[in-house]
């Protein structure tokens, strides 16, 4: 083996050589270790940064999950305002059916008094034709018929009016009530999509966070496994 020692009178080696090289592998020792102890604590330092990181990335976590849970609540809220609007709107066109059903049957009365109308019209005609041949009986005739002619007239026309004005106020109801449905049902299928989408993102970002807190984990594991220094050997007494 190579060494630096010089050999003495007697035989073997100088002390001097054997002390100055045994005090320098010592000293080369003590700077190896101080710098082994030196990378083992920045390693350590790194590795308590790491599992503060780890900590702050599983407490986001956490927190984005409990987002994601009131996200999804505000989404079945969402989902059974528009199921409650899809009934309100279906009831609504059933009423809207029943009105034009029943609006229909109006029109007919309304024909059919027409009709009557135009029946007693020819006969106060004819009672016009015979004032000329009867004095007495003719006039009073006449003036009956045209009594009862404008009698049907004013009946007829009443109750057009009544027929248009209520015709009239179910087509407002059944505008104002089919706009305020589909509004509605509008806006809960807007908030609805607004909710997947929040979900969408928050669930991606929880996945991207626990990807990055495996991957703390891995190196956190591999840093264990760091090799060990073994001490300096003692130097024998009496050399």
């Amino acid at each position: 083996m190579d060494h630096p020692f010089r050999t003495a009178v007697f035989g073997g080696f100088q002390r001097e050589d054997v002390l100055n090289y045994l005090a320098e592998q010592a000293r080369q020792s003590q700077q190896q270790r101080e710098e082994l102890e030196r990378r083992l604590d920045e390693q350590k330092q790194e590795t308590e940064s790491a599992v503060r990181q780890a900590e702050a990335l599983s407490s986001q976590l956490e927190q984005q999950r409990a987002e994601c849970g009131q996200l999804r609540e505000e989404r079945e809220a969402l989902t059974g305002q528009l199921e409650q609007a899809n009934r309100d709107l279906s009831a609504s066109r059933t009423q809207c059916s029943q009105a034009g059903r029943e609006l229909e049957e109006l029109r007919k009365e309304r024909d059919e008094l027409q009709a009557r109308l135009d029946a007693l019209t020819p006969g106060a005609q004819a009672y016009e034709q015979l004032k000329d041949r009867t004095a007495g009986v003719e006039l009073e005739a006449h003036r009956r018929a045209q009594a009862i002619q404008e009698q049907a007239r004013e009946e007829a026309a009443q109750l057009h009016r009544q027929v248009e004005q209520w015709v009239q106020g179910v087509e407002r109801a059944y505008d104002g009530l089919r706009t305020q449905v589909e509004t509605t049902a509008a806006h809960a299928a807007r908030e609805l999509r607004q909710a997947n989408d929040h979900l969408e993102r928050a669930c991606a970002q929880m996945e991207e966070q626990e990807e990055a807190l495996a991957a703390l984990r891995r190196a956190y594991g591999a840093g264990e496994g760091a090799p060990k220094v073994e001490p300096p050997m003692p130097i024998p007494e009496g050399e």
